[in-house]
């Protein structure tokens, strides 16, 4: 991903993951202090009429998200219409950093694993994210 492609803004800095959709990198955010951000680059193939709408709204609901900050969910901070074709239009979604993921902390555990009381509380943290989600009318 080069600079030009994300604009002034985002710094790249490293791919962190890939997706049905696109790639995810980790990215600097050159405007508001160096802070870390993940860009995740999407591919949406385009209709007659444009932008699919379920993609309009997904974004419309992630906006709407924006205004309240839960520590159990990730932040949507931008989003940038990077190109746009007849057959495919790619955006950059902007969210909020997260040093590790799950795949990656469960893989470095030494044995006999995750202790349970962990599990209890990574799995309590989930679902306080998903109460927030569903109680504010999105489902995921």
């Amino acid at each position: 991903m080069d600079k030009e492609s994300i604009g002034a803004q985002y710094e790249a800095v490293a791919e962190i993951g890939e997706g049905a959709y696109g790639k995810v990198y980790k990215a600097r955010d050159l405007k508001n202090g160096g802070r870390f951000v993940a860009l995740k680059r999407v591919r949406v193939q385009t209709e007659e009429e444009g932008m699919p709408l379920s993609t309009i709204r997904e974004v419309a609901v992630l906006r709407q998200l924006e205004a309240f900050e839960h520590p159990n969910v990730v932040r949507l901070f931008d989003v940038c219409t990077v190109s746009r074709t007849d057959r495919e239009t790619k955006l950059t979604l902007v969210f909020e950093h997260v040093d590790q993921d799950l795949t990656t902390y469960l893989e470095k555990a030494p044995d006999p694993g995750v202790p349970p009381e962990t599990i209890k509380d990574m799995m309590f943290q989930l679902l306080q994210g998903l109460d927030f989600l569903h109680s504010h009318r999105v489902v995921h």
